[in-house]
């Protein structure tokens, strides 16, 4: 395995180089000084499972803990009363506590829960948390593996953020998208698409030999032209 890459403004280390992040220093003390005495408990119930998995770092910054072994696999962003626990999987975890399942990757299952005391990090949490640290290791990390479509409460709270280019369509323009992003929607083709802080609702198409999303007029109402990069957010229009 490569070695990791360390930036020489701060001394992080990371598993690409040149990995963009932010270089502010401060002490996990230091962040949780002005936090709640129930927001302190859940944290360190979250990082007292983690010490379980294995070796990891921890980077404080203003907003949130991140968890890093190779790569970030986690985080936590503590409130007054609640904090939320984020974690990447290489596959969806259904269960209804999940609040929501972001989609970067074939295998980068981003995940998001709402923690409001220290006992709700669970036999569950602590798993999934193990397995969140396997992928930080890039012990799961295949780029080539395929996307199990997302059904029941998976489909309902997964959102899968792309950085996409306009492809010809025969009936116009459309989005090209990645296999896994169709993949990940399996049977069910029809998505909204968040662009510049609208949404516009689409179909997901197969053209040749290529995967797109089909958005009717909105590319060109939005003034975007073949070739040109667009921010797409997508969400199973339900």
């Amino acid at each position: 395995m490569d070695e990791l890459w360390t930036c020489p403004s701060c001394e992080r280390q990371f598993a690409n180089t040149n990995q963009w992040h932010s270089c502010i220093e401060m002490a996990v003390e230091e962040h949780l000084a002005p936090k709640t005495e129930l927001a302190v408990g859940i944290y360190r119930a979250v990082e007292a499972a983690l010490l379980v998995c294995g070796e990891f770092r921890v980077h404080p910054q203003k907003t949130q803990i991140a968890f890093i072994a190779r790569m970030t696999f986690g985080g936590v962003k503590l409130a007054r009363r609640w904090a939320d626990l984020s974690f990447i999987l290489p596959a969806p975890v259904d269960d209804p506590r999940i609040r929501s399942i972001e989609l970067y990757g074939p295998t980068s299952f981003g995940h998001r829960l709402r923690l409001e005391a220290a006992a709700e990090v669970d036999r569950d949490v602590r798993r999934w948390l193990c397995e969140a640290h396997r992928r930080g290791l890039q012990d799961t990390l295949d780029p080539a593996a395929e996307v199990d479509a997302a059904v029941g409460h998976v489909l309902e709270h997964m959102m899968v953020p792309l950085r996409t280019r306009v492809v010809a369509h025969p009936d116009g323009l459309a989005l090209g998208l990645p296999q896994y992003a169709a993949q990940a929607f399996g049977a069910h083709p029809f998505v909204l698409a968040r662009i510049r802080g609208a949404h516009y609702p689409g179909e997901i198409q197969k053209q040749a030999d290529r995967p797109v999303l089909w958005l009717a007029e909105a590319l060109v109402q939005l003034g975007l032209g073949l070739g040109d990069e667009a921010d797409a957010f997508l969400t199973a229009d339900l």
